[in-house]
């Protein structure tokens, strides 16, 4: 990510991340990027963060994610961005819909935001991050990974 995007994802984070936050993460650890989700979200949970680790089943996760009584939920999964590997965007539900293909599992996102959303009566988003590699048995690509390091920071700078 360019100094620019981070900036510019930096200045949307600060327009929805209110109030009780919950991280949903979303993937497979065994595909490679598609594993960002889950990690990213084990290394906000290491830092005291309320979190969620909804695996390839996020439906399965509504309730715990509800039973947090958030304010804002910040799904963070891989998804296909036509970008760069390791490019990364903030979206709400709106941004989502009418795209096919965009994310790297079989539910569509649109179905669990909005399902959060009646459950919660909270600002649900996707943080979307462009996979470079979504190969079995393969690490996280070193695009993605730097992120690992970055992203913590800017999803809870206050905390």
């Amino acid at each position: 990510m360019t100094n620019t995007q981070l900036q510019n994802l930096e200045e949307r984070l600060l327009l929805f991340l209110k109030g009780k936050i919950v991280y949903m993460g979303i993937g497979n650890i065994l595909r490679g990027d598609d594993g960002i989700g889950p990690e990213l979200v084990a290394r906000l949970a290491g830092k005291g963060f309320c979190t969620v680790d909804a695996g390839t089943v996020p439906e399965n996760y509504i309730r715990p994610v509800a039973r947090f009584d958030p304010d804002t939920v910040v799904i963070v999964d891989a998804v296909h961005l036509d970008s760069e590997p390791g490019a990364v965007e903030l979206l709400d539900r709106s941004e989502i819909m009418g795209n096919t293909g965009f994310t790297t599992h079989s539910l569509s996102p649109v179905l669990v935001m909005e399902r959060l959303e009646e459950e919660t009566g909270a600002g649900v988003v996707m943080l979307a991050i462009q996979p470079g590699t979504l190969a079995f048995g393969a690490p996280l690509s070193p695009e993605v990974a730097r992120l690992l390091d970055i992203l913590p920071d800017m999803l809870a700078p206050e905390h």
